[in-house]
């Protein structure tokens, strides 16, 4: 997976090569619904709540807040093919701006909010469930406390969201 920088309106083919290949795809949204964008990921998972039925079963969002290894075991039921996980972070890009990461690459992308560290939990979930495992960072903002989303990363929320609606229903 190249992980070039991509504007929203590139987005869907991209995310569309990363889960082309699963038979199952598990989405983990992360991020404090308090914090200005880095609800991002959080407010993904959330728009996404129906896409165990929509995708016929195929697909799982999972709402991680700022403690997603908290859901590890509803996610190893689910046992995906692949887990992407959302987020945003600190990648020095312009706000709103995307990345798909691996694992690999992560430990040089800043996080914010969760409790534990998200190569870590990564790592754990590719162990147990032998999935694969991608990032997609959102670039953010603004992330005080009570601070509204910023346009731009509202905007990559709805192109995401809408992505992956039409890519796993």
């Amino acid at each position: 997976m190249d992980n070039a920088t991509m504007n929203t309106a590139a987005i869907k083919p991209l995310l569309g090569e990363a889960i082309s290949d699963a038979a199952t795809v598990a989405i983990l949204g992360c991020g404090s619904p308090l914090r200005g964008d880095d609800a991002a990921g959080s407010l993904i998972a959330l728009n996404l709540a129906d896409l165990d039925t929509r995708s016929g079963g195929r697909a799982r969002a999972f709402y991680g807040d700022v403690a997603p290894e908290n859901l590890t075991g509803p996610i190893k039921q689910f046992a995906p093919e692949l887990l992407l996980i959302i987020d945003a972070v600190n990648m020095s890009l312009e706000p709103g701006e995307l990345r798909i990461i691996s694992k690999d690459e992560v430990g040089g992308v800043s996080f914010s909010t969760h409790i534990l560290p998200l190569p870590i939990l990564m790592q754990y979930l590719e162990s147990e469930i032998g999935c694969r495992t991608l990032l997609l960072g959102i670039q953010a903002a603004d992330l005080e406390f009570l601070a509204d989303m910023t346009p731009a990363v509202a905007d990559a929320v709805d192109a995401i969201t809408s992505a992956l609606r039409e890519l796993l229903a």
